[in-house]
């Protein structure tokens, strides 16, 4: 970290904000080295909050400086400092301190500027932790209170303590803040020296862990201000049943067809990972099939059942997506469960499967039906685009995109829209390109809902409160419009 300083700045200022800044962004240091031409300070603290344990500082003298005029300033500052004298250079070496004595030491700076070789003032200082202060962090107690507290997800970041995520709001746990040493070693608990080695050399790196009774880890490991930072969302141990996500049984259906194309969409965190989960586990106790996943990492581990279960990494066990799903075609798959769409080469791999008789099951970042069959569509080039949108009218089983709303009492429930493909208006829609009329189909059919009317479902049966319930809708008057049983004039032309 670099730190600019103006004419008036002293060297406190400048520890002062090296210290300040250095705990901010990657938490408390034990030693610390201020540097400047000309200049060193080094620092060091148990506590460096509360007190510093030493501060010593080094800089060269002006030539012809006398010795003993130089000792005669330090001890007219009745400070008690220790000084030494090697090549030019002067070592001070303050007593210990605490914070509020800082302006105390300002006679120090001024001495050491009147003997200076070169002024302090508007220079830039280098500010480098060599040791930070170490907590007893362990992985496996923190997984436990994201346990004990139903917390979705944990931040661990330098600088601050852990946070958890409950019920979609951030909240701090009881714990001091993390330093980059802390992080470090929790990376290395987390996976060893190879995975340290590797958030360091790539920068973002995602990879599971097994917490033993509790759960699997999705880690997200990254980078923030120089120092290590994670995000991990909690996974159970064994796939949640529709009967726990209050998914309605239209969506369960779609797992008891043999081909097609389904797509969970909505934005990160909202659920998408755990239903196709439920899914793919539905058909693994029902069926006799070979399933095949294809995560980046995985998160959900399967067992068989009735069925096989075949689950592949990206970066471990194959290169992307595409290749995988090329590759899956020979390896007779019934069903396919692809992590994300991510491109138009996987787009049009997952198709194809479809197309040829295999259930394919994979999500997409968007927000509602619609949006999802156009980013589909838009994946193309031009000269494409009639060709894809025919093969996705014939194959697309459904869309689902969902929402987390915050339950009565606790705890979340999906708000759900609902496009089941394989019905003849909704074919026709896609192949004719007249794809904003999706949502007025999805409006009129008994089978399908929009946001509005699922969320309007949820407040009327007691499950969630008004305002959450409209935060779901278009607007206000959408959440009226359901509630009074008024269909858009799009929805009652379908109707005729």
């Amino acid at each position: 970290m670099f730190i600019g300083t103006k004419a008036t700045s002293t060297v406190f200022d400048v520890f002062r904000t090296g210290i300040t800044e250095i705990s901010r962004m990657t938490g408390l240091p034990e030693e610390t080295q201020f540097k400047t031409p000309g200049c060193e300070m080094v620092t060091r603290a148990g506590d460096i909050l509360k007190r510093v344990d030493h501060l010593r500082i080094t800089f060269n003298l002006k030539p012809g400086t006398d010795p003993n005029q130089l000792r005669g300033a330090l001890e007219a500052t009745r400070i008690g400092a220790n000084l030494q004298l090697a090549d030019g250079a002067c070592s001070v070496t303050l007593p210990a301190f605490e914070w509020r004595h800082l302006p105390l030491l300002l006679p120090i700076d001024q001495m050491i500027e009147s003997f200076v070789g070169k002024s302090l003032r508007s220079q830039t200082w280098e500010v480098n932790v060599t040791r930070y202060k170490k907590h007893e962090v362990n992985i496996n107690r923190l997984v436990e209170e994201m346990k004990a507290q139903r917390a979705s997800d944990l931040h661990l970041r330098a600088g601050t303590p852990p946070y958890i995520r409950v019920d979609n709001d951030l909240h701090p746990l009881d714990a001091p803040a993390l330093t980059a040493a802390d992080l470090q070693e929790l990376v290395f608990q987390l996976g060893s020296q190879a995975e340290v080695d590797r958030i360091e050399a790539e920068k973002e790196v995602s990879f599971q862990f097994h917490s033993a009774g509790i759960g699997y880890l999705r880690v997200s490991g990254y980078f923030k201000q120089g120092a290590m930072a994670l995000a991990m969302r909690l996974i159970p141990e064994e796939p949640l049943p529709f009967e726990d996500l209050n998914i309605p049984p239209v969506v369960q259906n779609i797992a008891d067809s043999h081909r097609g194309l389904f797509l969970v969409c909505g934005v990160t965190g909202s659920g998408k990972s755990t239903t196709l989960a439920a899914m793919a586990d539905y058909i693994n106790t029902t069926r006799h099939s070979h399933i095949i996943t294809i995560e980046d990492p995985i998160e959900y581990v399967y067992k068989d059942k009735k069925s096989i279960i075949s689950q592949r990494q990206v970066g471990r066990d194959t290169f992307s997506f595409a290749n995988a799903l090329r590759g899956a075609l020979r390896e007779d798959p019934d069903v396919i469960l692809v992590g994300e769409m991510r491109d138009m080469e996987t787009i049009r791999a997952a198709v194809s499967a479809a197309e040829t008789g295999h259930l394919v099951f994979s999500t997409l970042h968007t927000m509602t039906a619609v949006d999802t069959i156009n980013r589909v569509i838009s994946f193309f080039p031009a000269q494409e685009r009639d060709l894809i949108r025919q093969e996705l009218a014939y194959c697309l089983r459904g869309v689902v995109c969902q929402r987390l709303l915050r339950r009565k009492g606790g705890g979340r429930i999906p708000c759900l829209e609902i496009l089941l493909g394989g019905k003849p208006i909704v074919r026709d829609a896609i192949l004719e390109g007249e794809i904003s009329r999706l949502h007025d189909i999805i409006e009129v059919d008994s089978d399908m809902s929009t946001f509005d009317q699922y969320a309007v479902d949820l407040y009327k049966k007691g499950l969630v409160e008004k305002d959450e319930a409209v935060s779901a809708c278009s607007n206000d008057e959408a959440f009226e419009r359901i509630i009074a049983g008024i269909k858009s004039s799009e929805g009652r032309k379908l109707l005729k």
